[in-house]
């Protein structure tokens, strides 16, 4: 299967989903700027505020579901933090272009690091294909240090019902855009024997750009025009201000 290398482009990616995602919401709630349905090659963060007055966050668990999984499942690697991965049998084998699939990563345990009063965390994983659905919901187990634990596993309200106090972390996955051959796409493949439970294993890059990104280049000359002009405007008056103070008087007739 299809596997995500997570090397210095993993953590430009990783900055991307931060800025896209925007500030912590009092919720442990899920982001991703590239997942689509049934798409491949995407990263997720699993955002985990502390809402604690008194107490640090110290472990987290997060149960993947089997109905709609998140198969080629990796773990990046949190500064402070150890995780464990539990695996599960698929209720029924899936068929993927790297061959049939028959297990899962049902369960990922974070410990041994703290989020302190006020803060979040972001927990990455990446994925090697997603399910052909329009949501992914997860269940996420919260621990604090003075033995609270907080269990985000409420379903979602029905429509005109009060929101839940503890809504499940859910992730919209937009349909996947159509096909693009002009795009040049690389692939980097993990070694074999590589290990899968404390690294992320592959990355996909495509040449085709986004609405956004064009956007921000179109955002970035505008500015750097402006600021062309401006320092043109400067240097224009120092011009005359110099030639004014350092032309000599006339003389006298």
């Amino acid at each position: 299967m299809k596997r995500i290398r997570l090397g210095a482009l993993g953590g430009l990616t990783a900055a991307l989903v931060l800025l896209l995602a925007g500030p912590a919401s009092a919720h442990v709630t899920l982001h991703s700027y590239d997942a689509v349905q049934g798409g491949s090659d995407a990263l997720i963060a699993i955002r985990v505020p502390n809402e604690e007055d008194t107490a640090t966050t110290t472990q987290l668990e997060v149960d993947f579901p089997a109905d709609t999984p998140l198969l080629g499942l990796n773990v990046q690697p949190t500064a402070g933090w150890q995780f464990q991965v539990t695996n599960s049998d698929l209720p029924t084998p899936i068929k993927t272009d790297d061959g049939t699939v028959t297990q899962y990563v049902s369960k990922v345990v974070w410990t041994g690091g703290s989020i302190p009063v006020g803060g979040y965390q972001d927990f990455n994983i990446a994925v090697a294909n997603l399910p052909k659905a329009p949501t992914v919901t997860v269940k996420a187990i919260q621990t604090y240090s003075n033995g609270d634990v907080v269990r985000w596993i409420d379903p979602p309200a029905a429509t005109g019902q009060p929101a839940p106090a503890h809504p499940a972390p859910t992730l919209d996955l937009p349909p996947a855009p159509a096909d693009n051959t002009s795009g040049a796409t690389a692939t980097t493949t993990a070694p074999s024997g590589s290990s899968s439970s404390q690294s992320v294993k592959a990355v996909s890059l495509t040449g085709v750009a986004k609405t956004s990104d064009v956007n921000n280049a179109t955002t970035v000359a505008v500015i750097a025009l402006v600021i062309g002009v401006i320092a043109l405007i400067v240097a224009i008056v120092a011009f005359f201000v110099h030639r004014r103070t350092t032309t000599p008087p006339p003389s006298p007739s």
